[in-house]
């Protein structure tokens, strides 16, 4: 879709090409009270899908937002809600047992299932905190925006949008990084040119994800907390264990699954480990060329603040998920290399997986993988 002028608003969102529905605050609020977790995950990765669509009505389909982000982290996330991930959980279980001094029992089968049980707990709780809050951000964005030409009136879109939110900082409770990306993306329908509207979007989608990573931040903690070391072991010896089990989990049991170019006919996943450099398809670790030179000064110095390796991707994958520090670090490169592709707009499940979950069913026979 190519991006009209400054002061002037591409088409609207009910015009998706692909049939998206529109998400309302209204909808967000419903779905976030869906009581089984497995349903609500489905329905929260099939809105944030529906929200991505009408932001590019917005913003344009050169760039992702961080609702496409939002989409297949979800739609990954759902995995261990549905507890798809017991057998790579016990198999790194017992990894982890011979690597603790034998007098630590660590494996034992009640252990196990209290762990996968605690890990998907948090997962889902998770997933329902951050769409509470980024689902009703973007569904309010689209309202107020969609039909909102011209300069002024989308001024008053952008006012009526910040008025909704808290200022001050996320830890505290405010929104003031929830705020900050409203301005980026008003900036973004603003600009004239490419590389203009490129740095505006991905300022604002990191400011979305720092603001959502330090919420996330208990929960995380949490999912990764080794449950199966006894709480009577030493504590100088239980830290160790915890930064063990930590790192092999970031390492081997967690990542992110992109959709691959052919996923609508083949169902294709890029598995992206957390615990590796961000990379892609084709060609690896390459920046667009909107964002490989990067002009914009908020830009360079967020950046300066959650990259390790600015402008490169080598040095990207985490050491540790529990850590806000090593999150940021990835998340930084992923949405960088990742902006540009027009593939995370592809709808997560089929059309019919997706009618029954809009209509809040789980979709026949089973839950999408």
């Amino acid at each position: 879709m190519p991006f009209e002028t400054a002061g002037t608003r591409p088409a609207s969102a009910s015009s998706a090409s692909d049939g998206a529905h529109r998400v309302t605050p209204e909808d967000v609020a419903e779905i976030a009270a869906t009581t089984d977790p497995v349903l609500r995950n489905l329905r929260i990765t099939q809105a944030y899908h529906d929200l991505s669509i009408g932001m590019a009505a917005l913003l344009g389909r050169e760039n992702v937002s961080w609702c496409c982000f939002g989409t297949w982290a979800s739609r990954t996330a759902g995995r261990f809600i549905r507890g798809e991930g017991i057998p790579r959980m016990i198999r790194l279980m017992e990894v982890f047992a011979q690597r603790v001094p034998a007098r630590i029992q660590v494996v034992a089968p009640d252990l196990v299932a209290r762990a996968v049980r605690q890990v998907g707990d948090n997962v889902a709780i998770g997933n329902r905190m951050v769409f509470q809050d980024l689902g009703l951000l973007y569904a309010r964005l689209i309202q107020e925006y969609t039909g909102a030409t011209g300069a002024t009136a989308q001024d008053r879109a952008l006012d009526r949008c910040v008025a909704a939110l808290r200022p001050g900082p996320t830890e505290q409770g405010g929104q003031e990084l929830l705020i900050a990306a409203v301005h980026g993306y008003h900036a973004a329908m603003r600009a004239r040119g490419a590389a203009e509207r490129a740095e505006h979007i991905l300022l604002a989608n990191l400011r979305i994800g720092l603001h959502e990573q330090i919420r996330l931040q208990e929960p995380i903690a949490q999912a990764l907390l080794p449950v199966q070391v006894s709480p009577f072991t030493p504590p100088p010896l239980r830290m160790r264990l915890v930064r063990l089990w930590r790192a092999m989990a970031t390492a081997h049991l967690m990542d992110v699954r992109m959709p691959a170019p052919d996923f609508q006919q083949t169902r294709r996943l890029i598995v992206q480990r957390l615990g590796a450099d961000v990379g892609r398809a084709t060609p690896v670790g390459v920046f667009p060329p909107d964002l490989a030179q990067l002009s914009s000064i908020e830009l360079k110095a967020l950046l300066y603040d959650l990259d390790r390796t600015p402008n490169a991707v080598l040095g990207s994958a985490a050491d540790d998920w529990a850590e806000l520090g090593n999150r940021m670090n990835f998340v930084a490169d992923l949405f960088r290399v990742w902006q540009q592709t027009a593939d995370l707009f592809q709808p997560p499940f089929s059309r019919d997986q997706a009618e029954a979950i809009r209509a809040g069913s789980l979709p026949p026979p089973a839950p999408p993988l």
